[in-house]
């Protein structure tokens, strides 16, 4: 609890104090720290700590160094200190769910209390981050960023304290929990982990259309003449051949090469018709001779 306390001073008569003489005076404020007992630090971090933390990408990806984002993960401060504005151990707390929040602790918002009226200087803690043991501030920071979204395994120390200090072989509470820290990936990195057939898929419909259009043999309006052409003159010499190159035309892929095989048979059949009537015409006339 804080007090005003004022200070006053009087003179003295007749070896007595003179109230009405005041010599001096002084206003100040008086902090009397309660003694929180163990057992009210144990219940409060089984209470009022979360099973599973999830840390918000921006949160991480705005974190400075200097800065209260790692402060108390991996070191040991004061238990007061544990939900600071802008640290990653606020978001530990229950009560940081619908308390405000800002990055690097700009706004500073006041700090949430891990124990209702804790002691200052009573008792010191840490948050030990599975994988991350022997770094901390700026080291940790940058280890953090680099790995971009990742769950951690974290474990809750508050300690005792002796002659100001932390007595770390007095180990007051402890509880496991996990932290799931949410980074920032690009697209560009996530493609070059995806199997080329995945990176297909997310081709757009306009890509994949010029991809297939231009694997794809392009048929002239030249060539359908040509071929054209030489469908007209077999119909005429030979219905059966061209009925034949009809069917065998219905049964193909319409493709360049599908176009080159019938006008190479509708070529044949025309030469073959011509020369079997220039046969027919010698021998009638040799006939008529």
């Amino acid at each position: 609890q804080s007090y005003k306390a004022t200070i006053k001073v009087y003179g003295a008569k007749d070896g007595k104090a003179d109230l009405s003489n005041l010599v001096a005076t002084k206003d100040l404020n008086v902090n009397l720290n309660g003694l929180t007992t163990p057992a009210e630090v144990q219940k409060g971090v089984a209470d009022n700590t979360k099973d599973t933390v999830d840390v918000p990408a921006s949160y991480l990806d705005k974190a400075n160094f200097p800065g209260p984002f790692t402060a108390g993960v991996n070191q040991v401060i004061p238990y007061e200190f544990f939900a600071g504005d802008g640290m990653l151990t606020r978001l530990i707390l229950k009560a940081s769910d619908k308390a405000p929040w800002s990055d690097n602790g700009s706004a500073k918002n006041p700090a949430l209390p891990p124990v209702e009226k804790l002691g200052k200087g009573l008792y010191f803690y840490e948050v030990d981050l599975a994988g991350t043991q022997g770094k901390s501030d700026k080291e940790l920071l940058d280890l953090l960023k680099q790995n971009g979204t990742q769950s951690y395994k974290a474990t809750i120390k508050v300690y005792g304290a002796k002659d100001g200090k932390a007595d770390l072989s007095n180990l007051v509470a402890t509880k496991e929990l996990t932290v799931n820290l949410n980074g920032y990936k690009s697209l560009n990195e996530m493609k070059s982990k995806m199997p080329a057939a995945s990176q297909d898929k997310m081709m757009p419909n306009k890509e994949q259309d010029k991809t297939m259009n231009a694997s794809q043999p392009m048929v002239t309006p030249s060539k359908m003449s040509d071929e054209g052409k030489m469908a007209s003159a077999n119909k005429v010499s030979s219905p059966m051949m061209a009925d034949h190159m009809k069917d065998e035309k219905d049964m193909l892929p319409y493709t360049g090469e599908a176009q080159t095989s019938m006008a190479t048979i509708g070529f044949f059949g025309l030469a073959l018709a011509g020369l079997l009537g220039g046969l027919g015409l010698k021998a009638k006339k040799e006939e008529n001779d």
